[in-house]
């Protein structure tokens, strides 16, 4: 069962996980490689190749690693499977296109007006990722781009779930994605980054995919809650180590916690409190994914999605805060 709650409602339904892909900034799908945060953007032109088995035209960097990461995810389901099912897309992003987004602007306010190019003007489209991953995946039921800076995934899976209740769609493809936009010191600040509101960890992107939904075949896990709780609170209550395991352990509690289920914390980067030795002394194991992903808006898709094909038999909490107050916590199994 899923306990979806925002602001005092809960609504229960089930949400099974057929298949999870994460790629990060070192454009290695489903792969802890190591990678440098000096060295970002990587061209992802080879990996489209790999993937799409073509150069995908007149598509700036931030859709090709849309594009790369869900159809890593959707290729790992047989074919069989997706067949005649109407399937969702809810692309979550807290940035968007930059990158195609500032020449555009560039060009029209700051150097005289003039026209754009076309392709200029399509990468900006705030819909235009998610567009083109429909067109190249054949995907024909809803489309949207959730935007809601870091709590845009956790977002996004709340609005997949209420289409498929619906019964709008058969499957809903929810996946984050956020790309490197140089410099370094303009990311931070598009963020809110300050040394005392998140860990101290280099910048990343990734582009990482659940598919939710029923099909005949085998799952690899449940999403059991997703809870946005907008009601703001200082960040001493949300990051001090001592509140996260009481919530930990009271949403474990609620959720009826198998005993034979290893339970896992996955900290997001606002947590600045995580002492591992003390969630160790509690029963719970913390898996710090941002090492390997880095600070992005949309990293804990990538936790989440990593965590499904990583951590079998789990009980899985991630939890994160915005830097204005609002806590986001999804609760998950493993298979």
């Amino acid at each position: 069962m899923i306990n979806r709650i925002m602001t005092n409602k809960i609504i229960q339904s089930s949400m099974p996980v057929v298949a999870a892909s994460y790629l990060g900034p070192a454009l290695a799908p489903n792969q802890d490689a190591t990678w440098d945060e000096a060295q970002l953007p990587l061209n992802p032109d080879e990996m489209v190749l790999k993937i799409m088995g073509q150069p995908l035209r007149r598509a700036g960097r931030f859709i090709k690693l849309v594009c790369c990461g869900a159809l890593t995810c959707l290729k790992s389901v047989p074919p069989e499977e997706l067949k005649d099912k109407k399937i969702g897309i809810f692309l979550a992003t807290g940035l968007g296109n930059v990158d195609e987004i500032l020449p555009f602007i560039t060009q029209v306010f700051k150097h005289e007006g003039g026209f754009p190019s076309p392709n200029q003007f399509a990468n900006s489209v705030s819909n235009a990722a998610a567009f083109f991953l429909a067109k190249v995946s054949d995907v024909k039921g809803v489309v949207l781009t959730v935007s809601q800076e870091e709590l845009s995934f956790e977002s996004a899976l709340w609005l997949a779930q209420s289409y498929l209740e619906s019964g709008e769609i058969d499957l809903a493809l929810v996946g984050g994605c956020d790309v490197f936009t140089p410099t370094v010191t303009d990311y931070r600040d598009r963020m809110d980054l300050r040394p005392d509101n998140h860990r101290s960890m280099p910048m990343g992107e990734g582009s990482s995919w659940l598919l939710l939904g029923n099909t005949n075949g085998k799952k690899i896990g449940n999403v059991l809650s997703v809870e946005l709780d907008y009601n703001a609170k200082t960040q001493h209550q949300l990051s001090a180590k001592v509140n996260i395991l009481s919530e930990c352990e009271k949403t474990a509690d609620n959720l009826k916690w198998r005993h034979d289920q290893q339970k896992i914390l996955l900290p997001g980067f606002r947590l600045t409190d995580i002492d591992q030795s003390f969630f160790e002394e509690s029963g719970w194991m913390v898996e710090d994914y941002l090492p390997h992903c880095g600070i992005h808006p949309t990293a804990s898709a990538y936790g989440l999605a990593r965590a499904f094909l990583c951590c079998p038999s789990a009980f899985l909490l991630h939890c994160n805060y915005h830097a204005a107050g609002r806590r986001a916590l999804v609760a998950a199994t493993t298979i």
